[in-house]
C-alpha cells in the first residue's frame, strides 16, 4: 500500500535528525586525551544546542496534541534512536507506543449552538425584545462548557471571582443557581501594580477554567464571557504583533526558497502549500487590525473542560453586552469596572426583566498520540533488568489548557517544558549508545507524550510495558532542566530508594550543584507514575519560572551551559545503575514539602488524579500515602463529586473547592465508590 506523504513539518523533521546526527557521528577523534575530553564536551554543548532549537521552533506548532508539530517531533526523535544504534523495533516493529486520549472537541451543527437574548425594549415601554445572536459574529460557543441547554434569567456576576483570602466574591450577595451568568475577562485592578490579585500580572482567579468552575459550583446554568474594558486595545496590539511576524516570515519563506537551485516538484509543492497558508494567515489576521479589537475566541479559544460538566458556556462581543447591562444597571461596563476597581467591591447584580435562550453542542474528539521508545540491550546475568530514562516531550500548542496566558493563541514552545528534558534524553542516549563497555543492563529511553494532560503518557506505559515492571529497577525522569540559577537543582524521588543520596553525594563532587532533594516520589511529572507501581524514581528539574507555561518559554531563555552539566550528571547516574551489581530496594518515601512548587497556596489533600477517565467528578488513580485523603478512607478508583457545598465537575472544580479551605479544616468529601455514594471527612494539611 503507498504510504502517506508525509507532512513538510514532519519530513523537515526527519531530514533534520538524520543529517545532525550522521555529522556529529562522522567526527574525527583526536589522539591526545585531553582534547579528547574538550572535543566531547564541544559536541555535547552543540548536539545539545541544535536539538533543543529545533524542537522548540515554531515549526513544532509548540508540540500540541493533534498537531504535525508532534508527530515531526515523534519523528525526530524516533531517528536519533535509530541513527545512534538503539533497538526501535519494539511495538510492532515500530517505536512509536500508540494510544488514544479525548483531547480536544468539536462544535456541533450550528442550529445546536444558538444565543438568544430576551428582555424591555427600550424604545416601546411594556413591549420586549428578542436578539437572536449570529454565531460567528457576536458570540461562539467554547469547547471550555460542556453540551447543554437553558432558558434562564440574567446575571451580571462582574468577573465572576470568588477568593476568600482576597474578601472578594462576585458571587456572595446573589444566587445564580439556574441562572445565566455575565462575567468579564481577567479580574479587578489588572492595570495596578499594587492589586491584591498579583499586580499587572494575571493570578489564577484570570483564567477561564477558574471562572468556568466557580460558577459551576455556584449553580450557574451556563455561562457568558465578555472582554473587560482593556482587552481589546490588548488583543489589537498582540494582533498587530502576530501579523508583522507572519508577514517577516513570509518574506523568509520565499527568500529560502529562491535560494535552492533545481527545487523538485515536491520541494515546489511543499513550498506552495507553506506559501498558501501564510498569505492565508497574514490576510486573515490583517482583517482586523483596522477592528475595535473586541474579538471573539475561537471554539477551542479558551481550552477543553476536563470532565463531563454539562453546562454551556459561551464568549460573546462586548459590544452586543453592554446596552443591555446599561438599560438594566443604569450604568456602563466601564463605570462599573471603575467601581469595582476603585474598592474591590463586587457589583453582581440581577439583570431585571433579561433572560437567555441558549444551547450549546460540544462533541469530543479523541486524538492519536504515542510514546517514542529506543532501546539499548544488556548483556550477561543483568540483561532481563531494565533502567528507564523518560521524557516528555509534548507542550501545549497555541496554549489553551494548561496555559497561564490563556488570552492568547501565541506559539507556546515550550524550550524549557520540555524541549530541555527531551534535549537531555536524547544526549543520555547517545552517550550511553557510544560507551566501549556494553551495558549490563537493558536501558530504556522513553518520550512520553500527553505529560501535559495529566501524565497520560506515562500512566499508558506502565498499564502496558513493554518490559515487566518487576523487573524495572528504577526510572529517571528529566523535566524541566533548562533554566538552573544559583547552581540550583531540584532532584525529586530521592526517599524511593536509600541508595539515591550516596550516589547523588558522591556523584556532585564533580559539579557542586546546590541540589534540593524532595524525597517523595509523587508529583506533577511521569515519574509518578512508576513510583506509584513501587518502583524508584529520581526526577531532576529547576524549577519554576516566569515563562512557565507561556508563549515566552523561548530557546534563547535557556541556560545552555548548566544545562550540558546537569545532563552529563544524568548520564553518569545511570551509568552507576547499569553497572551496579544489585538493583536499589525501593522504599516508601516520607513526606515532605514540595519545593518544586506543587500545591502553592492550597492545603494539602493527597489525591492523585486519574486524567484518563472522562466522567462528571474526579476520578482518582491513587492516593498519597499517609495523606489526609488515605488517612480518611479514600482509595484508588474513587469518584469525588462533592468537595464541602461544592460540585466537582473535574479537575479544575476540584482545584477551586480546595483553595476555598486552609490548613486543619475538616471537610466533607462525597465520592463515588461502585456507583454508590460514599461520604468521608478529610483533615486538610499544611500547602506542599
Amino acid at each position: 500500500m503507498k504510504q502517506p506523504t508525509p507532512s513538510p513539518v514532519r519530513t523537515l523533521a526527519l531530514v533534520a535528525g538524520s543529517f545532525f546526527l550522521a555529522a556529529l557521528m562522522a567526527l574525527p577523534m583526536s589522539a591526545d586525551k585531553k582534547s579528547d575530553a574538550r572535543k566531547a564536551a564541544t559536541d555535547s554543548a552543540e548536539r545539545i544546542s541544535h536539538t533543543l532549537k529545533y524542537l522548540s521552533s515554531d515549526d513544532l506548532e509548540g508540540r500540541g496534541v493533534g498537531t504535525d508539530g508532534l508527530d515531526a517531533a515523534a519523528d525526530y526523535i524516533a531517528n536519533h534512536f535509530n541513527e545512534i544504534g538503539l533497538t526501535t523495533k519494539v511495538f510492532s516493529g515500530s517505536p512509536f507506543q500508540p494510544f488514544t486520549v479525548v483531547m480536544s472537541a468539536e462544535m456541533g451543527p450550528e442550529k445546536e449552538n444558538r444565543l438568544s437574548l430576551l428582555g424591555p425594549d427600550p424604545e416601546n415601554p411594556g413591549q420586549s425584545i428578542r436578539q437572536d445572536l449570529q454565531i460567528g459574529e457576536q458570540f461562539n460557543t467554547l469547547s471550555l462548557g460542556g453540551t447543554g441547554m437553558a432558558s434562564a434569567g440574567l446575571v451580571f456576576a462582574g468577573y465572576g471571582i470568588t477568593a476568600p483570602k482576597l474578601k472578594y466574591d462576585d458571587f456572595s450577595a446573589v444566587d445564580v443557581k439556574g441562572k445565566v451568568v455575565i462575567v468579564l475577562r481577567k479580574e479587578p485592578q489588572q492595570d495596578n501594580p499594587h492589586s491584591l490579585f498579583d499586580g499587572k500580572r494575571s493570578s489564577r482567579h484570570a483564567l477561564f477554567s477558574t471562572k468556568v468552575s466557580n460558577a459551576f459550583q455556584q449553580g450557574a446554568a451556563a455561562v457568558i464571557m465578555i472582554n473587560d474594558s482593556l482587552e481589546p486595545a490588548r488583543q489589537q496590539a498582540s494582533n498587530q504583533g502576530r501579523w508583522k511576524s507572519l508577514v517577516d516570515r513570509l518574506a523568509a519563506t520565499r527568500k529560502t526558497f529562491s535560494e535552492i537551485e533545481d527545487p523538485d516538484e515536491q520541494k515546489q509543492r511543499d513550498h506552495r502549500q507553506q506559501i498558501s497558508a501564510l498569505a492565508r494567515q497574514v490576510a486573515e489576521l490583517g482583517s482586523t487590525l483596522d477592528g475595535d479589537g473586541d474579538t471573539l475566541l475561537p471554539f477551542n479559544g479558551a481550552g477543553q473542560a476536563s470532565g463531563d460538566r454539562q453546562m454551556p458556556v459561551f464568549f460573546c462581543q462586548r459590544k452586543v453586552i453592554a446596552p443591555l447591562i446599561r438599560q438594566a444597571m443604569g450604568r456602563g461596563l466601564e463605570e462599573i469596572e471603575k467601581e469595582i476597581d476603585k474598592n474591590l467591591e463586587p457589583q453582581t447584580t440581577l439583570l431585571e426583566g433579561w433572560s437567555a435562550d441558549c444551547q450549546a453542542s460540544v462533541i469530543p474528539r479523541a486524538a492519536d498520540v504515542k510514546n517514542v521508545v529506543g532501546v539499548l540491550e544488556g548483556k550477561g546475568p543483568l540483561s532481563n533488568e531494565t533502567i528507564i530514562v523518560g521524557a516528555h516531550y509534548d507542550h501545549l500548542g497555541r496554549g489553551g489548557q494548561g496555559s497561564l496566558a490563556p488570552w492568547t493563541t501565541d506559539i507556546h514552545n515550550g524550550a524549557d517544558d520540555n524541549a530541555s528534558g527531551t534535549t537531555g534524553l536524547l544526549e543520555v542516549a547517545y552517550r550511553l549508545s557510544q560507551r566501549k563497555q556494553k551495558s549490563r543492563r537493558r536501558i530504556v529511553f522513553i518520550a512520553f507524550s500527553a505529560e501535559e494532560r495529566g501524565l497520560l503518557g506515562s500512566a499508558h506505559y506502565v498499564r502496558e510495558p513493554r518490559f515487566p515492571l518487576e523487573k524495572t529497577v528504577a526510572m529517571v525522569n528529566m523535566d524541566m532542566v533548562g533554566r538552573m540559577a544559583d547552581n540550583k537543582l531540584i532532584i525529586t524521588g530521592t526517599g524511593t530508594s536509600p541508595v539515591w543520596n550516596p550516589l547523588l553525594d558522591r556523584l556532585n563532587k564533580n559539579y557542586q550543584f546546590e541540589i534540593t532533594r524532595q524525597p517523595e516520589g509523587t508529583g506533577p511529572s511521569d515519574h509518578q507514575s512508576f513510583y506509584l507501581k513501587n518502583i524508584p524514581v529520581l526526577h531532576v528539574f529547576t524549577g519554576l519560572h516566569d515563562n512557565y507555561h507561556r508563549p515566552s518559554d523561548d530557546f534563547e531563555r535557556v541556560n545552555l551551559s548548566d544545562m550540558d552539566r546537569i545532563v552529563d550528571m544524568v548520564y553518569h547516574i545511570v551509568e552507576d545503575l547499569d553497572l551496579a551489581d544489585k538493583r536499589p530496594p525501593f522504599t516508601k518515601a516520607d513526606k515532605k514539602k514540595n519545593v518544586a512548587g506543587g500545591g502553592g497556596d492550597r492545603p494539602y489533600f493527597g489525591s492523585i488524579p486519574d486524567f484518563a477517565d472522562s466522567v462528571e467528578g474526579l476520578p482518582l488513580s491513587g492516593v498519597t500515602p499517609g495523606g489526609p485523603a488515605e488517612t480518611a478512607g479514600i482509595k484508588a478508583g474513587d469518584v469525588v463529586v462533592m468537595f464541602g457545598k461544592y460540585k466537582i465537575g473535574g479537575i479544575e472544580d476540584f482545584d477551586n473547592a480546595l483553595r476555598k479551605f486552609k490548613q486543619g479544616d475538616k471537610v466533607k468529601v462525597t465520592v463515588l465508590r461502585d456507583k454508590k455514594k460514599v461520604e468521608l471527612t478529610v483533615t486538610l494539611e499544611a500547602p506542599r
